[in-house]
């Protein structure tokens, strides 16, 4: 993904399903779908995408009874049954695989499919679910409804996203474009009050005068979505002395060693507990913005998916840790009761053995849930402006967030009088 080889990052994601395993089936479908679709390969990344849609359908209900199972040995032992934000941007990605296609009014099924979500959402927590709707989603939704020509579904779905945002948990502010669309959507359906009071409120919407040109819509990518991580605090007692670890994983080796690290220290000591939790680390990114060469016309964030990640996650570490501080003393209070009946049974020195092999393996059994979707990117910026009909070779200049350009792309846009042309383009900024 870092080199943009997207067809050998899927490539080499199908020959390692076996490695995904059968409990990541759902991230192993959102991953070959999301790299079929920065591929280009849309009919292809929908079918991946639909196979992930269905298990999230046949699994909603199943995490209660599977967190029950997880306190028994830790959460990676039950399989991954998906968030609520990752369906709803398995809609989006599908929809944008629609439009890429040329199949219109197939992109606004998945619109309606994601209304169908954050609807389920509300009524399911009875409008208490920290995720239950996504500013960016319906802004999005509203230009694929814009784009097919059902004003009023746009005009609907912006007035949805508007409200939305401020409430979105990435909090990332609501486009002035999103404003100004809701706008253009009034006029359009003759809703002059409606329009006379929005203008009131921000008065730098303006009514589009595209005389005849076509909109151009650029869906950057930008980054990797950070990664799902692990840190650990482990408690060893013996003879009165207390060895406390804190240790933050972060590369696949260090965190192999701290394992070997934390059990070690854990055969060695009379008793010990060890609590695993997740955290993300974000890949570095030196990108912000990006504007076509020798134009006006600058993107804007649309949504910040790592924040919304980080914030999910911080959302819900209540939860986690106590299931997992549960997890860990459930197992130490059941060894030590065990490891008493054996002294008393065998003699203190196998006792001993039993206790060290007790602690070893709770050490190792415990482990934070890392999985996440990775191929999702850091945040996506768009780009509007007006062309005028016909073929472009375009020129894409990227910057940091000193203004400074970080790299350039060329693209190619076929651009239709008074429609929409969507180019979907990714980066990275090392």
């Amino acid at each position: 993904m870092e080199k943009e080889d997207f067809g050998q990052a899927l490539a080499l994601a199908e020959d390692s399903q076996s490695k995904y395993g059968d409990k990541n089936l759902f991230l192993y479908y959102l991953d070959t779908g999301m790299l079929a679709h920065l591929n280009g390969s849309y009919e292809k990344s929908n079918l991946e995408f639909e196979k992930a849609k269905q298990l999230y359908s046949q699994n909603y209900t199943k995490s209660i009874s599977a967190g029950l199972f997880s306190l028994f040995t830790n959460d990676n032992a039950v399989p991954y049954y998906g968030l609520p934000y990752e369906a709803a941007y398995i809609n989006v990605f599908c929809s944008l695989n629609y439009v890429m296609l040329g199949k219109i009014n197939e992109s606004v099924v998945e619109a309606r499919q994601a209304d169908n979500l954050f609807k389920k959402l509300v009524a399911d927590s009875t409008g208490k679910a920290f995720y239950r709707d996504d500013g960016f989603v319906r802004y999005l939704m509203g230009l694929i409804y814009e784009n097919a020509g059902y004003i009023n579904d746009a005009l609907i779905s912006y007035k949805l996203a508007l409200k939305a945002y401020p409430n979105t948990i990435s909090k990332t502010p609501a486009p002035d474009d999103l404003i100004n669309s809701l706008y253009n959507a009034y006029l359009s359906l003759s809703m002059y009050e409606e329009a006379k009071n929005l203008k009131d409120k921000y008065p730098f919407v303006k009514k589009n005068n595209f005389a005849n040109k076509g909109e151009l819509i650029v869906v950057n990518y930008n980054g990797i979505s950070p990664k799902k991580t692990e840190y650990f605090l482990q408690l060893s007692f013996d003879k009165a002395w207390l060895y406390y670890v804190n240790a933050d994983m972060i590369q696949e080796d260090q965190e192999e060693a701290q394992r070997i690290t934390s059990a070690a220290i854990a055969g060695l000591s009379k008793d010990t507990i060890k609590f695993s939790f997740p955290k993300y680390v974000r890949i570095p990114n030196s990108i912000t913005s990006f504007s076509i060469k020798n134009n006006d016309g600058k993107s804007f964030m649309a949504q910040d998916m790592a924040t919304m990640m980080e914030n999910y996650l911080t959302h819900y570490n209540t939860t986690i840790y106590a299931r997992t501080i549960a997890r860990a003393v459930g197992r130490y209070i059941i060894s030590k009761q065990i490891t008493n009946n054996v002294e008393k049974n065998s003699g203190e020195k196998t006792g001993s053995i039993v206790n060290t092999l007790f602690n070893v393996a709770n050490s190792l059994i415990e482990k934070a849930d890392t999985r996440s979707w990775r191929s999702l990117p850091e945040n996506i910026n768009i780009l509007k402006m007006p062309l005028e009909p016909g073929d472009h070779n375009l020129t894409l200049e990227f910057y940091d967030k000193n203004s400074n350009i970080v790299k350039t792309k060329n693209i190619k846009a076929k651009i239709i009088s008074n429609k929409k042309t969507f180019i979907i383009i990714n980066s990275l900024g090392n």
